[in-house]
């Protein structure tokens, strides 16, 4: 029955990340029932290419967040601070948007969990969302918005306390914009695939860091510490 659980909600997610960016997968450390994890995280977007010639989109946040154990497979995650975003190249003219709000959710669940040989793999959900600063440029009022959303799929081992993973995922990083506040475009992503590498380091019993960059569909950087209660 569990499985049952499990696959059909992987089906449901594929389906809705390929209607609609990458966030941060949060590799497969995560609390079980009634457990939470808190801490803080940087994304840090170096590239992420547009389609056609809209350019290429950077960006750098900064997280607070949280993950609650629902059951045992299943763990809620949300993430609320602030980023700004660069847009650059292609046929519109660069524009730098200082810090706005930004936020996050989704949920990740348990695939398998071998304790014998200390291997995880879990698949999850995230959508995050950068709503930073207007900017004023040759008179004329820009806004834009960038968006992920994004389904993942990752697996790692327990090498002492050392926990490297690594997965794949599916996204659409979306780059909204308008000017003086009418003509509203979406600019879609150039590629809509990667792969993700990334490490977790134990500290201490309660608390560890971790780093995960992620490649092909973007160049970006994850990292961030963390304690569990």
């Amino acid at each position: 029955m569990r499985n049952i659980k499990v696959y059909g909600l992987a089906a449901v997610v594929l389906f809705t990340a390929s209607s609609l960016s990458a966030a941060p997968t949060d590799g497969t450390n995560i609390p079980y029932r009634g457990k939470y994890i808190t801490g803080y995280q940087n994304n840090s977007i170096f590239k992420h290419d547009l389609a056609h010639s809209y350019g290429n989109v950077r960006s750098i946040q900064n997280y607070y967040t949280l993950s609650y154990g629902v059951f045992d497979w299943l763990t809620l995650d949300g993430k609320i601070g602030f980023g700004n975003v660069r847009e650059k190249g292609g046929i519109h003219p660069k524009v730098e948007h200082n810090n706005g709000f930004a936020g996050g959710y989704g949920f990740r669940m348990r695939v398998m969990d071998d304790a014998v040989n200390r291997v995880r793999v879990v698949t999850g959900f995230q959508h995050t969302s950068t709503h930073p600063a207007n900017r004023n440029l040759n008179g004329d009022k820009r806004m834009a918005i960038y968006e992920d959303w994004q389904f993942s799929l990752v697996s790692s081992k327990d090498i002492g306390i050392i926990t490297p993973f690594a997965g794949v995922k599916l996204s659409y990083g979306n780059l909204i914009q308008k000017t003086n506040d009418i003509d509203r475009k979406n600019r879609p992503p150039k590629y809509y695939a990667g792969v993700v590498i990334g490490c977790d380091v134990k500290m201490t019993k309660n608390t560890y860091i971790s780093v995960e960059g992620h490649f092909i569909d973007e160049t970006s950087l994850s990292a961030g510490a963390y304690y569990k209660f």
